[in-house]
């Protein structure tokens, strides 16, 4: 075999393993859960799991805060502030998570709604405003308590709600706020219109059976994806098909 195509074999086979293997993530969660943002005490209610009807749960909303090991298949870069302080926010409201509790992660780089990328672009636009440097996490850096419940609360409607950005009607909806988180949020609803969304490259979740989801953010060409090996391949396979011919 000559070295081209040793290339192109390993190109094929990491591609190959790349597609069959998901990349994983270990988290270990903060105790408290809530350590170094803090949380807003709420009711919401949401569609209920079987499809038909209402549920209704009280809740802490913020931002989540945990610890990342035992990372497969993707460089640890792809954790925006570092392996020890890993942000997200839920995304999944019919599990749970505790204090101190340890899960076992699939990561998606394609699993947000585009509707949950049109909310964290309206975030980033209000607390990026006035900065001389744009930041595409700042949504994971919320200054407060308020800050953190009024983004998880934004999550949570982008993904229950269809259509519309009314925290007080329709298929998602949330009461007992306290003043500054409502207000947070309804500076960060009001930009949706008029602000671009986040890249889904600056994206993913974290997804597990038995464990809430999470949502968190995502450095751009951190990881090379399956397909984009897979086009690599093809391309030095043709080369070696026009080398061939040549020959």
């Amino acid at each position: 075999m000559n070295i081209l195509n040793k290339t192109l074999a390993a190109f094929f086979f990491a591609g190959a393993a790349a597609a069959s293997s998901a990349a994983t993530v270990t988290i270990t969660f903060d105790n408290p859960i809530f350590n170094g943002s803090g949380y807003d005490d709420v009711k919401i209610f949401f569609p209920s799991a079987s499809g038909h009807g209402t549920t209704n749960e009280n809740v802490l909303a913020g931002r989540f805060q945990g610890t990342a090991s035992d990372v497969v298949g993707v460089p640890a870069s792809i954790f925006v502030d570092g392996l020890n302080d890993l942000y997200m926010y839920c995304y999944d409201v019919y599990e749970s998570i505790n204090d101190g509790q340890v899960v076992k992660y699939t990561i998606n780089l394609d699993g947000e709604k585009d509707r949950t990328r049109d909310f964290i672009g309206a975030v980033n636009a209000v607390l990026n405003a006035g900065k001389s440097s744009f930041d595409q996490f700042a949504w994971l850096h919320p200054a407060s308590g308020a800050q953190g419940a009024a983004i998880q609360l934004g999550i949570w409607e982008s993904l229950y709600e269809a259509s519309g950005w009314d925290i007080a009607s329709g298929s998602f909806r949330a009461t007992g706020l306290d003043t500054t988180t409502s207000s947070w949020l309804n500076s960060f609803l009001g930009q949706i219109d008029s602000s671009a969304s986040i890249d889904k490259k600056y994206v993913m979740t974290l997804e597990a059976a038995g464990a809430q989801d999470m949502i968190a953010g995502d450095p751009p060409a951190a990881v090379p994806e399956p397909a984009s090996i897979a086009l690599l391949g093809l391309g030095l396979a043709a080369i070696a098909v026009t080398r061939k011919r040549k020959a």
